[in-house]
């Protein structure tokens, strides 16, 4: 069969999109793939006002707190679970690296913008994989409450 000019162009073109294509395809789904990242320890103690933050003068509350040399600089989740405890674990999605969200209301859960990850407010734990790929669980940090100043000190 002789193929004109035309057909042959336009066949040509479809097999160079084609494998276009699957190139890109290919690069997107390796971009996804898990890249867990995990903070620094630096070992230092690091001092939190409670009172500076509202949402913390309640068990269920949880708030982002930046805080220079901690979590390489990256915010922590700091989140009331009981009148005496907190617990404190990274923003960091250890999927790709995104910023995970803070809840929208009380009782939701912590998201990831990037590929929907959700984290459990009290613990950082995984609660739903990704859209693609899998995350682990938020690392957490130490932390001791002194309730009598309102001061939680972080073990970074």
């Amino acid at each position: 069969m002789k193929l004109d000019r035309r057909a042959f162009l336009t066949a040509s073109l479809k097999s160079v999109g084609l494998t276009l294509s699957a190139s890109a395809i290919t690069a997107l789904l390796a971009s996804c793939e898990k890249s867990e990242t995990s903070p620094t320890k630096s070992g230092g103690k690091f001092k939190i006002d409670t009172t500076s933050y509202p949402e913390l003068g309640y068990v269920g509350g949880i708030t982002s707190v930046s805080i220079n040399g901690l979590n390489n600089d990256r915010p922590i989740f700091v989140s009331r679970i009981a009148q005496k405890t907190f617990a404190v674990f990274t923003t960091v999605c250890t999927h790709q690296g995104c910023i995970v969200d803070l809840p929208g209301y009380a009782g939701n859960n912590c998201i990831c913008p990037c590929h929907f990850a959700e984290f459990s407010p009290t613990n950082g734990r995984v609660v739903k994989q990704p859209n693609i790929g899998s995350a682990t669980d938020l690392p957490t940090f130490a932390s001791s409450f002194d309730i009598t100043t309102q001061i939680l000190t972080v073990t970074g």
